[in-house]
């Protein structure tokens, strides 16, 4: 459950980055979302069946996308990125997390960016803008390196909680995007295309920086 379901209410280490958004922020937004999880539990919905309705809805984006539809991308999208939040408080408010659960989830994210990228790819193909293809390429490979870095570190004991653009805000950054249409679609592309590289490089840097003085303690 990535993102805002990630954010518990203990008290995050000091230094710690949780993104653009503040865990009080988190916090309260995610507490809007109780009464669809406990309607959904209550009709015997599991959180993977709600991880997958996500991908679904991103295919749904991902086409309005291609076509060139702007307009309604924004509220799809955010459709999709709820159903990330929903999934999580599922799992956990009634006992249903889950080894696989935590897999799958993390896997359809992943699926659900390539879609939503690749849907930004052929709608510059239709425009006839296929040099802009590249772009989407480019935001999309760092998209998964940034998320990448982060569960590979994790996975040998290293913290990698840092970098302002987790997948929360990446969605938030499309979604704005979107808004201001064909302009500002260019424009987020772009700056995904940067700042998605930097923040990979960022988790990189400090988890180079926590493995020298893992090094350094163990020589003494």
């Amino acid at each position: 459950m990535q993102g805002y379901e990630n954010m518990t209410d203990a008290s995050p280490p000091k230094n710690t980055n949780h993104g653009i958004y503040s865990i009080a922020f988190a916090r309260a937004f995610r507490a809007l979302f109780r009464p669809i999880s406990h309607s959904l539990n209550a009709m015997g919905i599991s959180p993977n069946a709600v991880t997958i309705s996500s991908l679904l809805l991103a295919c749904v984006t991902a086409y309005f996308i291609a076509i060139d539809r702007l307009w309604i991308v924004v509220p799809l999208g955010m459709l999709m990125g709820f159903s990330d939040i929903v999934d999580g408080q599922l799992a956990k408010e009634f006992g249903l997390e889950s080894k696989f659960g935590g897999i799958l989830d993390s896997t359809i994210d992943r699926y659900c960016e390539f879609v939503i990228f690749f849907g930004f790819a052929l709608r510059y193909y239709f425009l006839g803008r296929p040099l802009w293809i590249t772009g989407c390429a480019v935001a999309f490979c760092g998209s998964v390196m940034v998320s990448y870095i982060k569960a590979r570190a994790e996975a040998d004991g290293f913290s990698c909680k840092v970098g302002r653009l987790q997948r929360p805000e990446r969605l938030t950054i499309i979604g704005i995007g979107c808004i201001f249409l064909s302009a500002g679609v260019d424009i987020m592309i772009v700056f995904l295309a940067i700042a998605t590289q930097l923040t990979a490089l960022q988790r990189l840097l400090h988890v180079s920086k926590q493995a020298d003085k893992s090094n350094r303690s163990q020589k003494h």
